[in-house]
């Protein structure tokens, strides 16, 4: 197998020179050329990898990306994406070196990504943080899965009891979305609300976490979690009737309603609940 992968690639090789797709130096391959680049990732990610019926599910997957490494070990999104699949199997530890590359060869694209690996894959929280702050100095208030830098550092605090960095990493995170204005929270995605809300029931304060809950249910009233942390405000203040208003709420609503984030179908987000921990409530 492994000869007749050398054997293409000679080929293509070949093809790729004759068709001028790509710059020669020295007599190999201008790997630092861009149209050399392109070239690769046109050939062997658009129109190879991202071409395979199951994508990374392909046992082929990594194949495509190892043809780009040979030929140009420079290419951070060749790691980037053939450590897909074993992001999404568990095997961090395959994964890791992959990723640790992409950033070293690209630190201004994959920093982040990196960072939210490990804030929500393997809860490396500590190790998150320190990525976050690296790619937030790259490339300030940048995103990554739909989210800021900061709102990702603002759930590591939160795991990690730190709440008032937590506080202000998602106090940032709405200031960068809502444009600077805090008053003007249209734009905010209801899961920054969401954790905004939890963080507040989590520091005894029934009053910020009953109002940024219920501007998160505004914007999204099935979200199981929002309503089972309300009820739980609600259960503290001895409101037994709204406690169980938003439990019933949280139980219709649970396994059919979700909070949308791309990767929860392989992973726990934090402070995600489950039907039990509903029902448990529900007999207390």
């Amino acid at each position: 197998m492994e000869r007749l992968v050398i054997l293409f690639l000679s080929f293509l090789f070949i093809h790729l020179n004759c068709s001028g797709q790509f710059a020669i130096k020295r007599g190999v391959l201008d790997c630092n050329n861009k149209h050399t680049q392109d070239s690769l990732i046109e050939k062997y990610i658009q129109n190879g990898a991202e071409k395979l019926p199951y994508l990374y599910n392909d046992p082929t997957w990594g194949l495509y990306f190892d043809s780009i490494i040979t030929l140009c070990p420079n290419i951070a999104s060749a790691y980037q994406l053939k450590a897909i699949p074993f992001i999404k199997n568990g095997d961090y530890a395959k994964a890791f070196p992959l990723e640790d590359k992409a950033v070293e060869l690209d630190p201004k694209r994959w920093t982040g990504y990196r960072g939210f690996l490990k804030c929500i894959f393997t809860k490396d929280y500590e190790g998150a943080i320190t990525d976050f702050q690296k790619a937030q100095q790259l490339l300030p208030n940048g995103f990554e899965m739909d989210h800021t830098y900061l709102f990702y550092e603002g759930l590591c605090n939160l795991e990690l009891g730190n709440y008032s960095e937590a506080e202000k990493n998602l106090k940032q995170d709405i200031s960068i979305q809502s444009g600077g204005n805090l008053e003007n929270e249209v734009e905010v995605h209801f899961n920054t609300l969401l954790y905004v809300g939890i963080l507040y029931y989590e520091m005894g304060d029934n009053k910020n976490a009953k109002e940024y809950l219920l501007k998160c249910l505004n914007k999204y009233k099935e979200l199981p979690e929002a309503n089972y942390y309300l009820a739980l405000v609600y259960k503290r203040e001895n409101n037994t009737g709204l406690k169980d208003k938003y439990l019933q709420i949280a139980k219709q609503t649970i396994g059919q309603y979700t909070n949308n984030e791309d990767n929860l179908y392989y992973v726990n987000y934090p402070h995600q609940i489950t039907l039990f921990e509903i029902e448990k409530e529900l007999t207390k």
